[in-house]
């Protein structure tokens, strides 16, 4: 068994240490690491133990290998940003506005990728703030096989993405976004009680399967100041 400082496993020490040396700048991007044998002698470890270590920093992309060479430290990538999206706003409630069964739009049609005979099912939400004002709207489409939904009582109010993932394991769907800013058409402006023209955030996600099929089309529009995007690029020390 590898050796065990206090705060456990031989091999975290390992990866902690070098990973602390990493965000000083002891390793720079492009160069490598001490070898393999250096490292088994500086901390007296086994060469599994090593690249157990070695393993762990390359699983957060902070090291990279290159067969019968080493390893060397990744160079960080500052216009590679994670996203943190939630329609969820703090201190507003939602409600739904309507579910039914709708012949798609040529936007949908594009989006889900289907004839304009496909029914979809559409999922119309409203976000309300705590003074009763209309903040954002969302519509979500699904593909439906059947025929027209009877609304609440065949969905039994059900949540998209919800209704897929019965048919979905988890790891077979994934999700891609894109952002824009829109002004309000006559339509929006009546549903989110604002003025024709207004700037609204636009957040659009495609819900597409491992074999790239289409699984859902979701929109969400907010107004300003609530229509915030957090990201982060690069790691966290």
């Amino acid at each position: 068994m590898p050796r065990t400082s206090k705060k456990g496993p031989l091999y975290t020490t390992i990866y902690s240490q070098l990973r602390s040396e990493i965000f000083k700048g002891a390793f720079l991007p492009g160069e490598m690491l001490p070898s393999e044998s250096q490292l088994c002698s500086e901390f007296q470890a086994s060469r599994e133990t090593v690249r157990k270590g070695l393993k762990e920093l390359e699983s957060e992309e902070l090291i990279y290998s290159r067969p019968k060479i080493g390893y060397f430290v990744s160079t960080p990538r500052h216009s590679d940003f994670t996203v943190n999206f939630t329609e969820y706003i703090e201190g507003c409630t939602t409600q739904y506005k309507n579910i039914h069964g709708i012949f798609p739009d040529e936007q949908v049609q594009k989006a889900l990728d289907i004839p304009p005979n496909q029914v979809v099912i559409e999922f119309e939400q409203l976000t309300i703030n705590p003074e009763g004002a209309i903040i954002a709207y969302s519509k979500k489409y699904l593909p439906y096989e059947r025929a027209h939904p009877s609304v609440e009582s065949e969905l039994n109010y059900a949540v998209f993405p919800e209704i897929t993932m019965p048919k979905l394991d988890t790891f077979s769907l994934y999700t891609s976004i894109r952002i824009s800013a829109v002004a309000a058409d006559d339509s929006l402006a009546e549903i989110m009680q604002c003025s024709p023209g207004e700037p609204l955030l636009l957040v659009e996600r495609f819900f597409i399967q491992q074999d790239e099929q289409l699984a859902g089309y979701a929109l969400f529009y907010v107004k300003q100041p609530y229509g915030q995007l957090n990201g982060m690029s690069g790691h966290r020390l």
